[in-house]
């Protein structure tokens, strides 16, 4: 079967910013299909055409659509006392796949490549200390034990990224990142649609949607992650298709944030808009005036029709009275979750310096439309640290920051200034809701670091290629 098929002309596709474009796009409407119908219908497929694509290209990069279909298209909750098997099972081939490829494919010099890794070192070393003295778990919870080594999984993942990832992915990471709006946005549109369809007489901005990976701020926290890839695209665009194209993908990332109903993704994700908007009216970028009036017509448009649509009441009225119902009060953050985690971690001296453990408090919590019992996650990136690692743990987290950052540094001017305005305003974000050390952030932030770190050209659309779509 394999000596007929013609490996020259994928290698020679594999070069095309277009066919990935396609390619991605269809592991997206996996995605779409395994999250609206049954997990394994998107899983199974993506899998297959990854191995395929892997095999007859031999290239470690179309990991990552498969990735993130895997990661955003599961449609249910986690519960503490049952074992999702679709996803761990189907996850687990893959990976076995990947570990044989990339064991094939290795080469020693490619261990040059790990870069950036003091950070996640300590922060994994940390995470995992304060297990000695874990007497929350039970038998009932034992799987709670894994998340002691959740920060030295993502550091595996990080190193097998780097070692193997190829120096053209960049292209592959954004159109995947850009695309992975359009799977987030749809699973907010139908989890908000079914809602109203039985609460008809309530307005569509005041509900929260769970969606299966996660809620709708943890939706609205990935959409800000992705709107610089989806800006970058945008400002690299070389013609008004392309323009158009990216415009489109930008538009599913507003239109996600909206219909997260949450004050943070509103708050941040409307500052980083604004921020990157202004970058683009000071730059030098192709077609400039054009791809402006591309980014402001949606906007005005999906404006108009929502007050269409709800004439008889005020839109900014709406917005403030349920969107912003309490203000910028936090919501019970500050007396039922920070105030317990500040409490856990000064409880003693060895708490202070090694933390109380990323499980140190577990009771009924409101997720998933019903009441679970879970371990407590602290809404705060600086005390789930502390509270998971103590101070050891702090000081990864500094090394990690001044590591990550100092990546785009060494990268071209636009690339960093996109691409830092995206990290400050999520790392901002995770001041006041989960992002580091969730998985749904972390595998995607890793995928980022490897690529941005082992890559020097971030073309996307090469000026001979770009006149037309296809």
């Amino acid at each position: 079967m394999l000596k007929r098929i013609n490996f020259e002309l994928f290698k020679k596709l594999d070069k095309n910013w277009k066919f990935e474009n396609v390619i991605v796009l269809i592991f997206i409407v996996f995605g779409i299909l395994g999250w609206q119908f049954n997990y394994l219908i998107g899983a199974i497929p993506s899998i297959i055409l990854s191995i395929f694509l892997m095999v007859v290209t031999n290239k470690f990069k179309y990991v990552i659509p498969t990735v993130l279909v895997l990661l955003f298209s599961y449609n249910q909750g986690y519960e503490a006392q049952t074992f999702p098997f679709d996803i761990v099972i189907t996850v687990a081939i893959y990976v076995v796949f990947v570990a044989i490829f990339a064991i094939i494919h290795f080469k020693k010099e490619k261990l040059n490549n790990i870069k950036g890794i003091i950070g996640f070192s300590i922060l994994a070393i940390g995470f995992i200390i304060p297990i000695f003295w874990a007497d929350l778990i039970t038998e009932e919870y034992k799987i709670f034990y894994v998340m002691y080594f959740s920060w030295l999984l993502y550091l595996i993942l990080y190193i097998i990224l780097c070692i193997n990832i190829e120096k053209d992915s960049f292209r592959i990471i954004s159109f995947s990142f850009s695309y992975l709006a359009i799977l987030i946005t749809y699973e907010l549109a139908v989890t908000l649609i079914r809602w109203h369809y039985d609460n008809l007489e309530e307005s569509i901005l005041s509900f929260w949607s769970y969606i299966g990976w996660g809620l709708c701020n943890e939706a609205g926290i990935m959409l800000c992650f992705i709107m610089p890839f989806t800006f970058y695209e945008l400002y690299k665009s070389q013609n008004s298709i392309l323009s158009i194209l990216s415009s489109f993908k930008l538009l599913f990332v507003v239109l996600g944030i909206f219909l997260t109903t949450s004050r943070g993704s509103y708050i941040f994700g409307g500052i980083e808009f604004l921020s990157l908007f202004i970058f683009l009216l000071v730059s030098k970028s192709k077609e400039k005036l054009f791809k402006i009036a591309l980014l402001c017509f949606p906007i005005m448009i999906g404006f108009l029709l929502f007050v269409k649509l709800y004439a008889d009441d005020n839109f900014i009225l709406m917005i403030k009275n349920q969107v912003f119902e309490k203000n910028f009060e936090w919501n019970g953050r500050d007396t039922e979750i920070w105030e317990p985690g500040f409490k856990s971690w000064t409880e003693s001296p060895r708490n202070i310096i090694f933390g109380s453990g990323i499980v140190s408090f577990i009771g009924k919590r409101d997720v998933y439309n019903e009441i679970q019992e879970t371990f407590l996650v602290y809404h705060s990136t600086i005390l789930e640290i502390l509270v998971s690692a103590g101070l050891i743990g702090a000081v990864g987290l500094v090394i990690h920051f001044i590591e990550k950052y100092q990546t785009l540094l060494k990268k071209e001017k636009s690339l960093f200034i996109i691409f830092f305005i995206g990290y400050l305003l999520v790392d901002l974000y995770g001041l006041v809701d989960n992002t580091y050390g969730m998985y749904y952030y972390m595998v995607p932030l890793c995928l980022v670091m490897a690529i941005i770190s082992n890559t020097d050209n971030f073309e996307i659309y090469p000026t001979k290629d770009s006149n037309s779509l296809f």
